[in-house]
């Protein structure tokens, strides 16, 4: 039995499209452009001290860890030959917070402790921080602040709450104003920013 005429021609289509195919050169296949990891997500950002000009004039600097507790630092001498002469400072603090402790108040402040009598008196100034709550918004505002007063013992702390409504959310953070041994040693930035159901 003859095949119809139309399925012999559709046939031969199908047989030189498949040999073009197989005689054309292989090609490689055009990579992806590459997605860095973190897109979308919002990027870390390193946070450094601050030392004031009497802090180093005294020998002493201020850091930051990572996590944001500070310390405040015996300074080296210009050039890293060796230290300064003086007492080693043993003055270290940390954050609390920011963080929601009901439903219409904000928890925040820090604490610092100094070891060494020689670094009294000693004292911190905690601010809250407020930005807008998506990854891009960088640019914060002053919402309130908590000193601990001059303090001629081991211990400075600074704790306190705002009130918020529940209208926005908003990211949040801490700063510090550090001083010990009677002097302004700098300030510091917390790395932890929540973002909060509170406006203020």
């Amino acid at each position: 039995m003859r095949t119809p005429h139309l399925l012999r021609l559709a046939a031969a289509v199908v047989l030189a499209g498949a040999g073009l195919v197989a005689a054309a050169p292989a090609q490689a296949a055009t990579p992806e452009p590459a997605v860095p990891a973190d897109q979308g997500t919002q990027p870390k950002v390193t946070y450094t001290a601050t030392t004031s000009p009497e802090a180093q004039k005294a020998g002493l600097k201020l850091v930051v860890n990572e996590d944001g507790r500070w310390q405040v630092q015996q300074a080296q001498k210009p050039g890293g030959a060796g230290t300064l002469a003086y007492p080693i400072s043993y003055c270290t603090g940390n954050f609390t917070g920011p963080r929601m402790i009901s439903t219409w108040t904000l928890d925040f402040g820090g604490e610092q402790t100094c070891d060494n009598y020689r670094d009294w008196p000693h004292r911190i100034i905690v601010t809250l921080e407020s930005t807008c709550s998506d990854w891009w918004c960088v640019v914060f505002q002053e919402e309130g602040s908590i000193d601990s007063g001059w303090r001629s013992q081991r211990v400075a702390s600074a704790y306190g709450g705002l009130g918020c409504d529940n209208l926005g959310r908003r990211k949040y953070r801490n700063t510090v104003d550090v001083y010990a041994r009677g002097v302004y040693i700098g300030g510091a930035v917390g790395t932890y920013e929540p973002v909060l159901s509170c406006s203020m």
